[in-house]
């Protein structure tokens, strides 16, 4: 991981302790679970004029 300071003369220590905490960040941000990318029942945007939603759209589907 390249770290460039821009301003400020930090020290070796600091820089570091910087590194770690990045990497430590980068390691639980890669490691979270990916989010739920089902949509269903979400509310529908102010300007969408449609019907909210379908019910026999996916009849089939089933999501537990």
């Amino acid at each position: 991981m390249d770290i460039e300071v821009l301003k400020g003369n930090p020290t070796e220590d600091e820089l570091a302790a910087l590194v770690q905490v990045l990497q430590e960040l980068k390691a639980k941000n890669s490691a979270a679970a990916p989010a739920d990318a089902n949509g269903w029942g979400a509310p529908a945007p102010r300007n969408y004029r449609g019907p909210l939603f379908n019910p026999h759209a996916f009849h089939s589907a089933v999501y537990f």
